[in-house]
């Protein structure tokens, strides 16, 4: 038995890019790959081995290509692949058809209605019917406006029925080119993102497309052409038939992908027949949590923090869960009654709540979480948007601020001479001087006023003796009386004499009224004196060191915060964080309790501190706010809506109010 082997020869024409490299194209990888296979499959093409002639040409010079088809015409060959581009490609065609030698295309090409390319095919689908199919999918998605932009006049052609659907459509279509004397796209984006144009339709090369959005066959001779445009076969992309007319591809199959969390996944198909078929199916709105979390045991990881969680004080050895109490251990046993799960309260091992270091690694129960040693965190921990990229929040179940910590200064006990502070010693000395000088200036005038002496015995009319009654004790005794607001028994009888009364009378009138005043005052009142009432205050001294919780919230506040203020106040704390970062709230209250030290922390834990120490207070108003909640690993289940409940809330409130 004698068996024949056809060899066919086909040719190859494809353009090749300007630069030190020369790469070789899709289309001719694709065209290598695809004789390769058929000869490895016989089942094809039994008794017939096929070979290629490959040319490469500059993409703008038709002469080149014309030259090269000739060339290949001359080797024999069955059929001739490419040029892509228009005027290299309408050269080579025109040869084509003069010498009945099938020509096949992957690139579009406009076919006119007077088109005699016989011999012609594209693997290309028809551009009507890409139109229709973008237009479904936009009638699909109700878009109302949409913006088109293309990089040629040959997507204008393209998309002419898309563009024509404003006409019998109710959408809005805005028309866009792509600059043609460079490749920066940016300006045009930016230009489309002010107008809020957000739905666009790109139509345009591979190789610009990457640029904005970053991310085979056999034939024989005139009798194979006409084989080729009647058959039908699956392909890398569907289902392949042709125009018997225009040799366009008709029948074909289009993929809707989305972009989802694990990538591009196909969510619905398009097709000339069947038109749009959307096989996505739709999420469910929400879960239902208490189904979900049934029965389920979680690990819970906490730490040390009044009010939010405290070690039980008690008389006997606990154990487990019954070690704690405080507001996020009632509020978990809350949840637990309502959704009917169990868990376990572990304390984070290296006490700390969780901030990441310069290499990136976290710590404390941030760490738990991440690396799944615990379900749920349970703590104030603060939301922030470093710890949201890796862990999930639930509902904020309180807000609340940055404040300072300190302590009230120590009263001093009223002495034996308390009764002097409404007046200052210089204002005591003044009156003192005030007094001795009245009373001499008033036993003086009486001793020269013939009014001021008397007859001692009336009684005796032949008695010369005379007395004044403002002797130099006398004098003085009035002066005191007068100042106490007391009667002496010695009125003053001369005008000058009265005068002088007079005006010490009222002197003193004034000055007892003013101590009256201040006195109960200074003996009741405390004056409350503290050198820090603002974080401005406390950052423009270095007497009083302050500080912050290490490894916490507030920490990662100070030390990524720009403004100039905390920045200074950051570069205070870093610059000591051996004095001025505390491991806990507790040793933070022992800092402020026993030495000059101020503590910077949320303001509710200061709050319930201040109402259960009496000898410290809360300086300063909130000079930040942000929310606090618990919180699960990214792949947890939701917990957010539980957090929302009002009346779980308002009762833990109250009881840790």
């Amino acid at each position: 038995m004698c068996v024949c082997l056809l060899l066919c020869v086909l040719g190859g024409i494809f353009e090749q890019t300007d630069g030190p490299v020369s790469l070789v194209s899709a289309e001719e990888l694709a065209f290598k790959f695809a004789v390769n296979n058929i000869n490895r499959n016989r089942t094809l093409l039994p008794n017939t081995t096929l070979t290629y002639d490959i040319q490469r040409i500059n993409i703008y010079d038709s002469f080149e290509a014309s030259r090269k088809a000739c060339d290949q015409l001359s080797l024999g060959v069955v059929a001739i692949f490419g040029p892509s581009h228009s005027s290299s490609s309408n050269a080579v065609q025109s040869i084509c058809n003069a010498l009945e030698v099938p020509h096949i295309q992957v690139r579009w090409k406009h076919h006119p209605m007077d088109n005699r390319d016989s011999f012609y095919a594209n693997l290309y689908p028809d551009y009507s019917s890409l139109s229709y199919a973008i237009l479904d999918l936009v009638q699909y998605l109700k878009w109302k406006t949409a913006t088109v932009v293309y990089d040629d006049s040959t997507g204008l052609i393209r998309l002419q029925e898309l563009i024509m659907a404003p006409s019998r459509y109710n959408i809005r279509l805005k028309i866009r080119q792509l600059p043609l004397d460079t490749e920066d796209t940016r300006p045009l984006l930016k230009e489309m993102k002010r107008g809020r144009e957000f739905r666009i339709i790109f139509d345009c090369s591979h190789h610009m497309a990457a640029q904005i959005l970053k991310q085979n066959v056999f034939v024989f001779g005139g009798r194979f052409m006409s084989y080729i445009k009647e058959s039908h076969w699956d392909g890398l992309t569907g289902r392949l038939s042709f125009n018997k007319t225009t040799g366009l591809r008709t029948d074909f199959d289009l993929d809707i992908v989305s972009l989802k969390e694990d990538g591009l996944e196909k969510v619905g198909k398009w097709s000339a027949s069947g038109g749009l078929n959307i096989t996505e199916v739709p999420k469910r709105k929400g879960i239902n949590i208490t189904d979900s979390l049934a029965n389920r045991s979680l690990v819970i990881t906490t730490i040390l923090e009044e009010p939010y969680v405290m070690l039980k004080k008690s008389d006997r050895a606990l154990v487990g869960n019954d070690r704690f109490e405080g507001f996020c251990i009632d509020l978990l046993k809350e949840l637990a009654g309502l959704l009917g799960f169990t868990y376990e309260i572990r304390l984070v091992p290296d006490g700390k709540y969780g901030s990441q270091d310069d290499k990136g690694q976290w710590n404390g129960m941030i760490r738990e979480l991440i690396e799944h040693r615990a379900d749920l965190a349970v703590a104030p921990l603060t939301i922030t948007y470093t710890r949201e990229k890796f862990i999930d929040f639930s509902k904020p179940f309180m807000s609340m601020g940055i404040s300072i910590l300190y302590r009230k200064p120590n009263s001093t006990n009223s002495g034996f001479f308390s009764f002097l502070n409404p007046m200052t010693p210089d204002i005591w000395v003044y009156i003192l001087l005030a007094y001795l000088g009245v009373s001499c200036v008033l036993f003086v005038i009486a001793r020269f006023s013939p009014y001021e002496w008397y007859d001692a015995h009336p009684c005796n009319p032949g008695s010369d003796v005379v007395e004044n009654n403002f002797t130099l004790l006398n004098s003085f005794w009035f002066g005191v009386g007068s100042l106490m607001q007391q009667g002496s028994e010695l009125m003053p009888k001369a005008l000058s004499t009265r005068i002088i009364g007079g005006i010490w009378w009222f002197f003193t009138l004034i000055i007892i009224s003013s101590y009256t005043a201040n006195l109960a005052a200074f003996l009741t009142v405390e004056r409350m004196d503290t050198p820090v009432d603002s974080a401005d205050d406390i950052a423009k001294q270095t007497k009083i060191e302050y500080g912050v919780i290490k490894d916490g919230a507030t920490m990662s506040f100070f030390k990524k915060s720009r403004v100039s203020t905390f920045e200074k106040m950051w570069a205070f704390m870093s610059s000591r964080p051996r004095t001025s970062l505390v491991k806990s709230i507790e040793d933070g209250i022992q800092r402020v309790l026993k030495s000059d030290y101020a503590l910077i922390t949320e303001s509710t834990t200061i709050d319930y501190i201040t109402r259960r120490n009496c000898n410290l207070t809360q300086k300063s108003q909130m000079f930040l706010s942000h929310g606090v909640s618990s919180c699960m690993h990214a792949d947890a289940i939701n917990l957010y809506p539980l957090f929302d409940t009002a009346a779980i809330m308002g009762h833990v409130h109250t009881i840790w109010q």
